[in-house]
């Protein structure tokens, strides 16, 4: 295991979740709550699965689906925790 990789993906994740609550605001988590992370969490695992069958070779756009998964999971964490404010 890369311990610093690791944290540097970690950090990475923080920093995109951060900015995409810029963008969208508290409340567009607070409106579709579990359920809805859920349905993003699968059209991220879609868009992957559709991305590797047809060889798409995209990096970038396959790293941000992975980010965004790994992001929607905290937030997630964050709902169950009740820790989530909006």
């Amino acid at each position: 295991m890369n311990k610093e990789e690791m944290k540097k993906i970690c950090e990475e994740v923080k920093e995109l979740l951060i900015q995409k609550n810029k963008t969208y605001g508290d409340n567009n988590i607070t409106k579709i709550g579990k359920l809805g992370i859920l349905t993003r969490i699968e059209e991220k695992i879609e868009r992957l699965k559709n991305m590797m069958k047809n060889d798409i070779e995209d990096k970038e756009s396959k790293e941000d689906s992975w980010k965004d998964i790994a992001g929607f999971a905290i937030i997630g964490t964050m709902l169950e925790r009740d820790k989530w404010i909006g």
